[in-house]
């Protein structure tokens, strides 16, 4: 885990219970009671409401591919192995849309609507990357 060559998030005092969550194996969003609504990625106030109580829920970690792509283009050094890669946006079950990877799924087998599953990856010691694979 420590030769881990791409670049990671660097977490802040508002993302730190996030990527905690992570490490964890817990996919956490911001939840707003007020609005009964669930947000990602994180913000002061609440997008239905500007509601400024919120909370750390955790998600069940399911959802279906909104959109994707297959990247074939180096656009880092760090990727140049791993070229095609799949990169997505995952519709969670609660509402918010995620960019992530999906992993374990064969290019031709990924279609939008496809049932996925959140799937963690311990890149280093301190940073957890929650991607996606077929449910």
């Amino acid at each position: 885990m420590s030769n881990y060559a791409k670049p990671l998030p660097v977490p802040n005092e508002d993302t730190q219970p996030w990527f905690d969550g992570c490490k964890q194996h817990k996919l956490l969003l911001q939840y707003f009671p007020s609005a009964d609504w669930w947000q990602f990625p994180y913000s002061e106030r609440c997008q239905e409401d500007w509601s400024t109580d919120w909370e750390w829920r955790e998600s069940k970690g399911e959802g279906t591919v909104y959109t994707w792509g297959l990247m074939h283009q180096v656009y880092h050094p760090s990727w140049g192995e791993e070229v095609p890669y799949v990169l997505a946006v995952v519709e969670l079950d609660e509402g918010p849309r995620m960019n992530t990877t999906l992993i374990n799924v064969e290019h031709d087998q990924i279609q939008c609507g496809m049932r996925v599953k959140v799937a963690f990856d311990d890149v280093t010691d301190e940073i957890t990357l929650p991607k996606f694979e077929p449910a």
